[in-house]
């Protein structure tokens, strides 16, 4: 016959480490959208136009 063994007790204990679900990105909340807006108003309308237009085989 197996011999039986001592009861023991699982002890859970608290976690000092700091969330992980709640890390905030390093760009938090920037709107890239507003951001690209800006720089699209900011470019001259030559240099979007230029930009724009398909490249003639040379």
């Amino acid at each position: 016959m197996r011999a039986q063994s001592k009861p023991f007790v699982v002890e859970i204990k608290t976690s000092r480490r700091t969330d992980r679900s709640k890390e905030k990105s390093i760009w938090g909340n920037l709107d890239l959208s507003a951001v690209a807006q800006e720089v699209a108003d900011d470019v001259p309308l030559s240099a979007a136009a230029a930009s724009a237009e398909p490249k003639a085989a040379r």
